[in-house]
């Protein structure tokens, strides 16, 4: 209902606009009932091109030989308005493939009327020239103004898709970033599971290694005992849970990630060609296992990425502990040549950057990220030593 109101409301203007024209254009005080007879036939095509844009056309175009049929010489200013407006609607509105036809019917009206124009002044006035200019007049009115509703058609066809298209875009997006958020949440899961499940094995071999000093059958010693078998069930029941997440294509014994060994993954790196440079400050060997393992991962998501966006430059590392508060900072230089391309087109953040602020803020932590004002790019993590995920 919205897209009619358009030309009703354009056929309510037209009729205040012709009755004024009517009352006070001079050149029609003899004979009123002619340009009102017209206007009447171009209100009426107008609001039926609400409903049916290339018949309305066609009746708007009408008024044309109506109006010199009784006795005017040419149209009326409305008449001439409606020959640009009835067109234009009609290629915004209507089927390309039958559009064409409103142009064609209003030029056809418009040639018409001017062959009447021309029998009924005669010779004497006008000629065969100023007929040949009212019909290449009225043509390049008629097919201009349906060009432009064509044009405006597509263009409005064109936004429609490229709003259809970004949010499509911004709904896979969003899926993408929660799938990359759960398979880091699995990650956690599964990390968080070694470290938590070695520590229970170690209590429960301590709890053995106390139970088997205190003399059998006695009430100390059961309790231990039941304490000891609770402690079993428990890591049997982790590893039910989530000991599925593990990588089960890897054979090979996996050692615990740990910023102790910080210093082997900036070898790894170095021989990948990224020059580092790793700053130890503190002691890093008694941290919470699940806090450290989180750490290390973010230490090699970072240096992954510089690999990854900035390419063999000159980067930075430090690891500081101080008190209950845990550093890491990856600093690297600005990229060169074509890495300065493949940086830019790779955007300032990227998925590596959703797994690490969901280990930072498991445990309240912090995390920063971005260009740094040399034109390099740093990463900022804090953690909370005293914290519990």
């Amino acid at each position: 209902m919205r897209r009619r109101l358009v030309p009703l409301s354009a056929a309510a203007i037209l009729a205040v606009i012709g009755a004024v024209e009517i009352a006070l254009d001079d050149a029609f005080s003899a004979n009123p009932g002619t340009p009102a007879a017209a206007l009447a036939v171009v209100v009426a095509g107008t609001a039926l091109a609400a409903w049916l844009p290339v018949i309305g056309t066609a009746v708007v175009a009408t008024a044309f030989p109506i109006v010199v049929a009784g006795g005017l010489n040419g149209p009326t200013g409305v008449g001439v308005l409606s020959f640009f407006l009835a067109p234009g609607w009609a290629g915004y509105r209507a089927e390309p493939r039958r559009s064409w036809l409103a142009p064609l019917s209003a030029q056809c009206m418009a040639s018409l009327g001017t062959w009447v124009a021309g029998r009924a002044a005669g010779s004497t006035v006008g000629g065969l020239g100023a007929m040949a200019w009212e019909n290449l007049f009225f043509g390049l009115l008629c097919w201009g103004a349906w060009g432009v509703g064509l044009l405006a058609r597509r263009l409005r066809h064109r936004a429609t898709l490229l709003a259809r298209l970004a949010v499509a875009l911004e709904a896979e997006r969003d899926a993408r970033e929660h799938a990359i958020l759960v398979e880091e949440r699995q990650r956690i899961a599964r990390d968080m599971h070694d470290a938590v499940a070695h520590s229970i094995s170690v209590m429960v071999l301590q709890l053995g290694a106390i139970r088997s000093t205190l003399p059998p059958d006695t009430p100390q010693a059961e309790m231990m005992h039941n304490v000891e078998r609770l402690g079993r069930e428990s890591v049997q029941e982790l590893r039910a849970l989530v000991g599925m997440l593990r990588d089960a294509a890897s054979s090979e014994p996996v050692r615990n990630p740990s910023l102790v060994r910080a210093d082997e993954l900036v070898a790894e790196v170095r021989a990948a060609g990224l020059p580092v440079d790793l700053t130890v400050d503190g002691d890093i060997e008694e941290l919470p296992t699940a806090l450290d393992v989180s750490a290390y991962r973010i230490l090699q998501e970072a240096l992954a990425n510089v690999l990854r966006h900035a390419g063999p430059v000159p980067t930075r590392v430090v690891v500081q502990r101080t008190g209950d508060r845990l550093g890491l900072t990856v600093d690297n230089d600005p990229p060169r040549g074509e890495n300065r391309t493949r940086e830019r087109a790779a955007g300032p953040g990227g998925h590596g950057l959703v797994g690490m602020r969901e280990r930072v803020s498991v445990y309240g932590g912090s995390l920063t990220a971005g260009p740094r004002p040399d034109g390099g790019y740093g990463v900022d993590a804090v953690f909370p030593i005293g914290a519990q995920p």
